[in-house]
């Protein structure tokens, strides 16, 4: 019998996300001090309605190893919350997911990295991070850098970096590093269009290997080039899962026709 490790790179089920949108609890005014030092009576105050909102609600899915999922939908609809849930770096309020295998994110252009380290000091504390060993790092050094196309400033703080360096840096990091599934929000939208064909290249090699790769785009084109299967996310909920044709063609019917 095949094992789930074997069967499946990631399982989400019933996953929800709920943020409050209040600030929480105030710090008293010197009114409300006063208020209660001479117990001046006020009338009772209706209850506040609750001030939150589901990011994310009762999202399940399967992926195999190797599969590219792509994460469809408008603004807010709750991709990118999916991903960093998946990442760790947030907690579902409700439900769970399993990842089977490293998790590389690239939720964010540069994420993790330090603005004050050199480009190559950022490549080993990625990895550190993602917990390769030192050799692991190593041995992907040089293929990092020739995939980024900085290497004239590869001992130069990121800070000083140009968005496109930072970006093309960010995603080679990202790209060599030994992990089994990658996240990535919007990287493949950013960019000229010669970095952008690489990018793809470079995802469909790391899916020959086995690599299970999710991703947030706007760009249809690119969604039904690249992935086996989409989400259509909207308000938070699961729209469509399916091929990715076909889960194009639902988006852009019903929810951006809907919006419009």
């Amino acid at each position: 019998m095949t094992s789930s490790r074997e069967a499946f790179a990631v399982r989400a089920a019933g996953l929800g996300k709920r943020y409050r949108l209040d600030s929480g609890p105030r710090s008293a005014t010197i009114y409300d001090r006063a208020s209660r030092m001479v117990k001046i009576r006020r009338a009772p105050q209706p209850p506040k309605p609750d001030a939150s909102v589901w990011a994310l609600r009762d999202v399940s899915f399967e992926l195999s190893p190797g599969e590219v999922l792509g994460l469809i939908g408008r603004n807010g609809s709750g991709k990118t919350t999916l991903l960093k849930i998946l990442a760790r770096t947030t907690v579902p309020t409700e439900g769970f997911a399993i990842t089977y295998g490293r998790v590389a994110p690239l939720l964010n252009v540069g994420t993790g990295f330090h603005p004050d380290l050199s480009g190559r000091d950022n490549i080993k504390l990625s990895g550190a991070i993602l917990g390769m060993t030192r050799r692991e790092i190593a041995a992907a050094e040089d293929a990092i850098i020739d995939f980024a196309e900085i290497g004239q400033f590869l001992d130069t703080p990121v800070k000083h970096y140009s968005s496109g360096m930072y970006l093309r840096l960010a995603f080679s990091v990202s790209i060599h590093l030994a992990a089994e599934i990658m996240l990535i929000d919007e990287i493949l939208a950013v960019g000229d269009t010669a970095f952008q064909v690489k990018c793809q290249q470079r995802i469909r090699q790391a899916v020959s290997s086995g690599r299970t790769v999710l991703f947030v785009s706007h760009s249809m084109p690119i969604v039904e080039s690249l992935c086996d299967r989409v989400i259509v996310l909207d308000r938070g909920r699961m729209q469509f899962f399916g091929a990715p044709r076909e889960g194009v063609q639902f988006y852009m019917r019903d929810i951006v026709s809907a919006a419009s």
